[in-house]
């Protein structure tokens, strides 16, 4: 009998060494590409609300937002397996609202799609102005681009009636041929890269301006660098828009199923 509270003791200690010490995470850190799907759709939220989701769709994107966040801390936690089918619920209600803040924008006065478009394409210019595009003679996307272009494309290609220009810039260094290809070289590499996220070939088009505008110092290295890049001109064919018909709000609860 007496070896009993011995043996409770051992396994006591035993189980205390197990116990992480402060400051350790006792969870698996979180899976790298997990967390920039997170990002993105993060992102995605926030494009939602800037069209009116909140406003028009409340409930619905309340749920999304919940379902986000859950996936947000069980990801932190390092629960990847449990964070990837909160993940699949949220993709799904995410379609689901998109395609009703479709039906509201060209059916119902509930959003203000002149106010909407004016913030998106804002923001969608932002995202293609990043810094640091390419290295010096180089029409490889880099990585920080890349993430802007992705969430750029997110916007682009809801807006099937813009029209996207893009012009590749380079330095002055090399001749003036080689740069008109260089420049050219970015575009098409902007351009791929869009279109791989979804965007239709057909709205965009691409120019060369070479070294024509770079306006720099040769002692900058960092005008330099701005000078690598890809500019983005959107052009809105406003009669290319579906014909926007006002519905009753009882219409609205009688097609919100179907969508």
């Amino acid at each position: 009998m007496d070896k009993l509270p011995i043996l409770l003791m051992i396994l006591a200690i035993s189980g205390c060494t197990t116990w992480p010490t402060s400051g350790e995470n006792p969870y698996t850190p979180p899976d790298k590409d997990q967390w920039l799907e997170l990002e993105h759709h993060d992102f995605e939220l926030q494009l939602l609300a800037t069209r009116g989701a909140k406003l028009c769709l409340p409930g619905q994107y309340q749920q999304l937002e919940n379902l986000y966040s859950k996936a947000r801390q069980e990801a932190k936690a390092g629960f990847s397996d449990d964070a990837d089918i909160t993940l699949l619920e949220y993709q799904t209600q995410f379609g689901k609202i998109q395609r009703q803040m479709d039906w509201l924008e060209y059916h119902t006065l509930c959003l203000d799609p002149r106010y909407s478009e004016i913030e998106l394409r804002d923001r969608f210019l932002l995202l293609m102005r990043i810094d640091n595009q390419f290295a010096f003679n180089r029409a490889k996307l880099l990585p920080d681009y890349q993430q802007a272009l992705r969430r750029a494309a997110s916007i682009l290609k809801r807006q099937n009636h813009w029209h996207l220009q893009l012009t590749g810039h380079t330095d002055t260094i090399g001749t003036r041929e080689s740069n008109n290809q260089l420049g050219m070289k970015r575009a098409d590499a902007v351009r791929r890269y869009l279109i791989e996220q979804g965007v239709d070939a057909n709205q965009i088009t691409t120019f060369s301006a070479g070294e024509e505008l770079s306006v720099e110092d040769p002692r900058s290295r960092t005008q330099r660098l701005s000078n690598r890049k890809v500019d983005a001109k959107v052009l809105v064919e406003h009669h290319t828009r579906s014909i926007h018909r006002v519905y009753s709000l009882q219409d609205w609860h009688a097609v919100r199923e179907s969508l």
